[in-house]
């Protein structure tokens, strides 16, 4: 065969096959593509509110363009934050470009953090997907704690003793003359995370119980905020059955106190002055709660104490009451009705024992800190301490 031919033949099949694949190429980008949208509201407050999904396509067509689109739960979850959605089919009829899709957000009046769900598109005819999936981001707009009354409450008075003050938390907001707010983000000697605020975002009154709220949030160069709060030079006792109505909050690195320090502690120093700890957790030990006694000095520090740990249940599920006998010399903690730290002054022997004097209350929230350590995945905010009362009795 003439090989000039045979080459004029290799050269119009060459362009042929070209021209085919470029007439494809342009059939496949005559097809527009499909996004969705973000979409970043407030919760609201009414039965529900609608987040409203922008879908849009890159360009008009003639062609009628359907996807499918489900919703996916994240830290939102369906049933309890939105309502989902199944396999649907959206349908753009020719020349259309956009159009929304309405997912229905759960609202309520409880102090939640920010959740996100997704929506996602699928199974895209006579286009291409861009951008396949949107997330919905619900803001917390609320400041209400999730609780009930539930739980052991103490006697309101004891044979023997007169109730000297309490502290029932009934009104609008916190009585200075008796709360003061300790503030800042320096690791109070623990390592600490959270940064105390005299906010009403930390703390609250609400439905007869003092609320401390631990957020996550920035703030003042801390990842968290959290509430402190002191009696010191308003409200001091020495000796008397105190009892202190709370639920606690849980999760790891969140270590809740209930505690009194000696009120001399500006010219004694810790641990010199005496620290009682009524109540301690570990929020990654929900069913367990640590009394301590603290003395001697910094170079010198002296301990004695014991934990109580619930048979069934958390902390975090209802009112449980914290009890401290305090008499010269010795010391008892309670839970509920159930004894189980005694000190007494010959058990500190060497160290001085500062027992035998006046001391005051510190309620608070921590985040993180060298015993419970920082939070990690598995904590969920925001977490609540919530103090039905604290009562005194001589």
């Amino acid at each position: 065969m003439n090989r000039g031919f045979i080459f004029l033949m290799v050269v119009l099949l060459t362009f042929s096959c070209k021209k085919s694949t470029g007439d494809n190429s342009q059939r496949t980008q005559s097809n527009p593509s499909i996004s969705i949208s973000d979409v970043n509201l407030f919760e609201g407050n009414s039965d529900t509110t609608a987040f409203q999904f922008e879908i849009t396509l890159s360009k008009p067509t003639s062609k009628v363009v359907t996807v499918n689109y489900s919703t996916g739960d994240g830290t939102a979850r369906s049933g309890q934050d939105y309502v989902a959605i199944s396999n649907q089919v959206l349908s753009f009829q020719p020349n259309e470009t956009s159009k929304k899709i309405t997912v229905k957000v759960i609202t309520d009046d409880i102090e939640e953090s920010d959740e996100q769900f997704s929506l996602t598109l699928s199974n895209p005819v006579n286009a291409t997907v861009d951008k396949s999936s949107g997330t919905g981001t619900i803001r917390n707009d609320d400041s209400m704690a999730e609780f009930n009354d539930t739980g052991y409450d103490a006697p309101s008075s004891y044979p023997g003793y007169s109730l000297v003050w309490s502290d029932e938390f009934n009104g609008n907001s916190l009585d200075p003359s008796v709360w003061n707010f300790e503030t800042g983000n320096n690791g109070w000697g623990n390592n600490e995370l959270e940064n105390y605020t005299s906010r009403a975002n930390n703390a609250t009154l609400q439905n007869g119980k003092l609320v401390i709220h631990a957020l996550k949030e920035n703030y003042g160069g801390s990842s968290y905020t959290s509430a402190r709060l002191t009696t010191q030079g308003k409200k001091e006792f020495t000796y008397g059955r105190i009892d202190i109505r709370a639920i606690l909050p849980q999760g790891k690195g969140i270590w809740p106190a209930l505690w009194m320090l000696g009120s001399n502690i500006n010219t004694a120093g810790w641990p010199a002055c005496g620290e009682t700890d009524i109540m301690e957790l570990l929020g990654q030990e929900p069913t367990k709660v640590y009394g301590t006694l603290h003395y001697g000095t910094l170079a010198d520090h002296g301990q004695r104490g014991g934990n109580f740990v619930l048979n069934t249940g958390k902390f975090s599920d209802q009112f449980h009451v914290f009890t401290l006998e305090w008499q010269q010399d010795q010391v008892k903690l309670f839970v509920d009705t159930t004894l189980y730290l005694t000190v007494n002054k010959t058990d500190v022997i060497p160290y001085t024992y500062p027992f035998n004097a006046p001391f005051f209350f510190i309620f608070n929230v921590a985040v993180g800190g060298d015993w419970p350590g920082s939070p990690d995945g598995t904590t969920y905010f925001p977490q609540w301490m919530i103090v039905d009362y604290v009562r005194v009795y001589q």
